[in-house]
């Protein structure tokens, strides 16, 4: 067979999105001929900005050609589907990584979430294989719109890193002594994480001694909460900002604990199965966790893994402790490791996507 090409589109920065990055990275090492178009909009936010995105989106594949066109978005699919209607793409995919209809945002805007689900299906009309991020996803998009395409399951998971180890000098430049348990938090700060919450639980007297600090909360990401929570946090929670990918899961190793406290403000969010939780088990460290119902299902028996009422700052730092207690047993550590490194990775649901591709391919 010929070698194949694919052309990925996506709205936003591929260095700071490892998804995009797996799938480029993934396609290469399987020998496809790759090309990614992202754009990123002078307008930071509103109807303009995406309007701005898909008239310089449809300019950039005008004159493209490949075998599979993939929309890495909701944003990206009109562009997608227009090559394929026009003979620019044998294949479309279309990575529905969020359940954009039902997200929190749309949730008090019909108008907005008309388009969306308007957009969506005229789209996936054109689509070959649809790619969800958790099972159950399939079948709640198919409730929007009353059909589908096929379903593939690639969960949004870190590619697999053996040698990701903790290096506690990384936890210098936010000041945080060796000695000192720390827990992390990666992703965007902003409404439905929890976030509050969790800057409340880490204040109590049990997260002290005499005065000094003796657990730390360093939050890795940017969002509209920032400020807000930067009001609230004592002294002994870091604000890191947004990193590469791989920058912070070597922050994110050398911590103790992961925090992933996701509420279900909307259909989308509770049928999450957060991207945090697989790179926290990369990077083997215990997990602090809301009880959503796709995590339940996968994790709901392994004690590296604590529920919590992501409600409740009092359930929060009972967790946290308890997950800090876990830090320090080497067979949950040990076992966490072992499954990202045997399934939970990018790699691992990948191969099926390749293999399926190449059927249609042939």
């Amino acid at each position: 067979m010929a070698q194949c090409s694919i052309l990925l589109l996506f709205l936003g920065d591929v260095t700071r999105d490892r998804r995009v990055q797996n799938f480029a990275r993934y396609f290469e090492s399987e020998g496809w001929a790759v090309e990614v178009i992202a754009i990123q909009p002078t307008i930071p936010r509103g109807p303009r900005k995406f309007l701005e995105y898909h008239r310089r989106i449809q300019n950039e594949v005008r004159e493209k050609q490949t075998d599979v066109v993939m929309a890495c978005d909701l944003y990206s699919l009109s562009a997608a589907a227009w090559m394929k209607r026009h003979g620019r793409a044998q294949v479309l995919l279309y990575d529905a990584r969020e359940l954009y209809t039902e997200l929190p945002a749309v949730a008090n805007k019909p108008i907005v979430k008309f388009v969306w689900r308007t957009l969506e299906r005229r789209g996936l009309i054109e689509t070959n294989l649809i790619i969800v991020t958790a099972p159950n996803d399939a079948d709640a998009i198919l409730r929007v719109h009353n059909f589908l395409p096929r379903p593939i399951l690639v969960r949004n998971m870190p590619w697999r890193e053996p040698d990701l180890k903790p290096d506690r000098a990384i936890l210098d430049r936010f000041g945080i002594p060796n000695d000192e348990k720390t827990v992390a938090y990666l992703g965007g700060l902003q409404q439905g994480r929890g976030l509050e919450k969790l800057i409340e639980a880490m204040t109590p007297s049990p997260y002290h001694d005499g005065g000094r600090h003796i657990v730390h909360l360093v939050l890795i990401g940017d969002g509209n909460l920032r400020a807000r929570l930067e009001a609230r946090a004592t002294s002994n929670v870091h604000f890191a900002r947004s990193m590469q990918s791989d920058e912070a899961l070597r922050v994110v190793a050398s911590c103790d604990v992961g925090i992933s406290l996701v509420e279900p403000v909307s259909a989308s969010y509770a049928l999450a199965l957060p991207s945090k939780h697989f790179e926290y088990m990369m990077c083997g460290i215990p997990i602090v966790s809301s009880n959503i119902s796709q995590v339940l299902d996968l994790f709901r028996n392994e004690e590296w893994v604590t529920f919590v009422n992501e409600r409740d700052a009092n359930s929060i730092s009972t967790g946290i402790q308890k997950a800090l207690a876990n830090s320090d047993r080497t067979d949950l550590r040990e076992r966490e490791k072992y499954l990202a490194l045997s399934e939970y990775h990018f790699e691992h649901d990948a191969t099926r996507l390749s293999a399926v591709l190449k059927n249609i391919l042939i």
